[in-house]
């Protein structure tokens, strides 16, 4: 989702019938309680103040996930210390963001960690340390943390559960060392039955109002979240226009067990930056009623016993009362999990210390909310500690010392004890816990370091019982202090501009500001320049709105970032894009990690030309007698030349491109369908018809008979496409045709 980073996922009003099995029989008055969870994706100050909306209404949401710079940030926020501790006072909990990345599992460079890698971990140990410093940032106002970016499949084959096993890891990471704290997971969609352990909430979904009311794959529900326990399901639904609309999403939610929901009139590119006008009678639609207060759950026994884990189970209450189960350690909820009647419930318990005396009782929850009084306390004492410590590892060895970051290398160490081994080795900094790492890891790259900084690090072995060994002896590191950004380079002609410079620090934003009139006073300022575009990473922004009211608006169908190799930034945007009042531009780089704000050393100069070439112009569709044909001309010598078709002018139903989804392809003289699962999407040619009718001079020309083209509306969204297997160039506008 929820990046506050841009993303690419978007409207009618039908209700439709629940897309999932009924739950088991309930009491016939119980209706869902749901809790309203926001992602608050916004400054906490800024005009209008929606954190002071949240913190001060009357009826309060359950749950905020706080993001600071797609995460902790690199500082703690005196803004954000006021408003995080001003929520969790208020009795929401106040959840902290940490981006995953999939663990780098998706191979794109996209989902890279802030050093520029995909190896998993390296995700691992950017993830811990964002984790890390939420709790050191904001202490007792972060009530959880949040792993955006989650997978969805439990492995990458039939039967692993590789992928699924480094959520479990990370969900352990932070019970372990913040008792009761929530974990929620967001894969934006249904994941497999083996997440429901991966994290206390997951959500199933998050999409458009059109695409929530008529869900399809990949937005489908999962089996399992029919019978699961509603508070482990999380709903987010954007552009839902009124408030009568929002009923209707949340009457649809609570049919299909979700326990959390957020439903918001905000839009894309960022739909998470907004309070809806709706909130207030959001909370009050989102209560549940009716049902009655279970019976006493039975006591739990104990199992599986070790020195730092344990299972319990009990006997599962027969329906229709109870729809879940609450887990306590002492007057500490640690979890929930489903009433699996008429299995016997079981919970495993983590983050146990050895040979300690332990104190565990249940309350029964049923659909509307109403709990159970605590059942008959169960007492469990932990195993002991295993006879011997594990030896000290070797002194760490620092190497690719950075400007934030730094790579530590030690040797393993041994446990002499039979049947046990090294679980974990914990990195310390400056004498503090950083890191928890694998026992099979004997290196990492640790990031998040300041400029020119002297640290010591140390590491110390940690058996399966907690047993720990002696911190290794220490290792200073000073990091270094480059100029931020330099080989700044622009340059121009009549069909490209191109933009170079090297960023020397780990930035989540690397932008080229262009003024393409000169002048400072009507574009966006920015160090001594007026910009009227923005390149942001991938994206090329125009700035829109009147002064006093500017905003940045994507530029749809520009992918400007050619490379990124080891720092050094290269983008083309089509210069006939780039529109001004002359023929003088003035270019500004910068690069910010969401505290830092860096800028090259001088603003740069360029030319542009006078006529500007469009690569592809005069893009049109038309129907004539049962014929659909399509006409735009390509200005530069392409060797594939696309015309994408969404018949359906639904984006998330179809192959995503330039804003549209596509269910059909022209390339060239063949006619391609979309087919096969929203996982494994592949192009399949459509037999018997060859659409290209002329190709003179770069004006293409085809044409399909609309029988081939099904879809479920009259309305046809249509993006011309061109590339000579560098350059990749749209039609400035997505043609809209009508069929019927």
């Amino acid at each position: 989702m929820l990046k506050s980073r841009r993303r690419t996922l978007l409207g009618a009003t039908l209700l439709v019938i629940p897309l999932l099995a009924a739950t088991p029989a309930q009491a016939a008055d119980a209706v869902l309680d749901q809790q309203v969870a926001v992602p608050a994706y916004f400054l906490p100050g800024n005009t209008p103040d929606y954190w002071q909306q949240l913190n001060t209404m009357t009826g309060k949401p359950g749950v905020v996930v706080a993001n600071v710079a797609n995460g902790p940030g690199n500082l703690a926020k005196p803004a954000y210390t006021a408003a995080l501790s001003a929520a969790h006072a208020a009795g929401m909990k106040v959840i902290g963001y940490v981006d995953t990345g999939y663990f780098g599992t998706t191979g794109y460079a996209s989902n890279r960690t802030r050093l520029g890698s995909l190896a998993v971990e390296d995700w691992r140990a950017q993830i811990q340390s964002d984790i890390n410093k939420w709790y050191e940032f904001y202490g007792s106002s972060i009530d959880g943390i949040f792993f955006d970016q989650a997978q969805n499949a439990c492995g990458p084959t039939a039967g692993s559960e590789t992928w699924v096993s480094l959520y479990r890891e990370a969900t352990a990471y932070v019970k372990a060392y913040h008792l009761g704290a929530t974990t929620i997971a967001n894969p934006g969609v249904s994941p497999a039955a083996c997440f429901q352990d991966a994290a206390d909430i997951l959500v199933t979904f998050e999409g458009s109002y059109s695409s929530y009311q008529n869900r399809q794959a990949p937005y489908l529900p999962s089996a399992w979240e029919a019978t699961a326990d509603p508070k482990r399901i999380w709903h987010l639904v954007y552009d839902v226009p009124d408030a009568a609309a929002m009923a209707t999403v949340i009457a649809t939610s609570k049919a299909n067990n979700a326990g959390y929901v957020y439903v918001t009139d905000d839009k894309m590119d960022n739909p998470w930056d907004a309070l809806p006008s709706y909130l207030s009678s959001q909370v009050t639609a989102a209560k549940g009623s009716g049902g009655a207060a279970p019976a006493k759950p039975a006591t739990p026994a104990s199992s599986l016993v070790k020195a730092t884990s344990a299972r319990l189970s009990w006997a599962s209450a027969a329906y229709p009362g109870v729809v879940g189960y609450d887990v306590y350690q002492g007057a500490v909820k640690i979890g929930s999990t489903a009433n699996l009647t008429p299995s016997a419930t079981t919970f495993d318990v983590g983050g146990l210390t050895a040979a300690t005396a332990y104190s565990f009782t249940i309350k029964a929850r049923d659909r509307a909310g109403n709990v159970s009084p605590a059942g008959t306390a169960l007492s469990v004492t932990t195993a002991a500690a295993s006879a011997s410590t594990p030896t000290v590892p070797g002194k760490p060895v620092a190497s690719d010392v950075g400007p934030t970051s730094v790579k530590l290398t030690w040797t393993a160490s041994t446990d002499s004890d039979s049947g046990d081994g090294v679980a974990f080795y914990d990195v310390f900094r400056n004498g503090v816990r950083e890191l928890s790492l694998p026992g099979g890891s004997t290196s990492v790259n640790l990031g998040g370091l300041a400029l020119n900084t002297s640290y010591s690090f140390t590491v110390r072995a940690r058996d399966t019982t907690g047993r720990a060994s002696a911190q290794s002896a220490a290792t200073a590191v000073t990091t270094t202090d480059p100029v931020p950004v330099t080989g700044a380079t622009a340059a121009m002609d009549e069909n490209t501009a191109t933009y170079q410079a090297q960023f020397n620090l780990p930035y989540s934003g690397h932008h080229v500001f262009i003024d393409t009139d000169a002048d400072y006073q009507t574009g966006w300022s920015v160090n001594t320049i007026g910009a009227e575009y923005m390149v942001e990473n991938n994206a090329l922004f125009q700035k829109t709105g009147d002064p006093g009211q500017w905003s940045w608006t994507v530029v749809p169908g520009v992918t400007p970032l050619v490379s990124d190799t080891n720092g050094l930034y290269k983008w083309s945007v089509p210069s006939w894009l780039l529109t001004g009042t002359g023929t003088t531009h003035k270019i500004v780089f910068h690069g910010t990690d969401g505290d830092r704000n860096d800028y090259a050393a001088n603003v740069l100069t360029v030319t542009a030309p006078s006529t500007p070439v469009a690569p592809i112009a005069g893009a049109v569709a038309s129907v004539n007698a049962g014929t659909a044909s399509y006409t735009a001309k390509f200005n530069l010598p392409y060797t594939t030349h696309h015309v994408f078709i969404d018949t359906d002018a639904n984006y998330q139903t179809g192959w995503s491109v330039n804003t549209i989804g596509a269910e059909y392809m022209i390339e060239n003289n063949t006619l391609f369908q979309k087919t096969g699962a929203s996982t494994a999407w592949s192009w399949s040619a459509v037999a018997g018809v060859s659409p290209l009718v002329s190709s003179t001079d770069g004006l293409y020309k085809w044409s399909v008979p609309l029988s081939l083209l099904t879809g479920t509306g009259t309305t046809q969204k249509i993006v011309f496409h061109a590339t000579d297997g560098t350059r990749n160039d749209y039609a400035p506008n997505v043609v809209t045709l009508t069929t019927g």
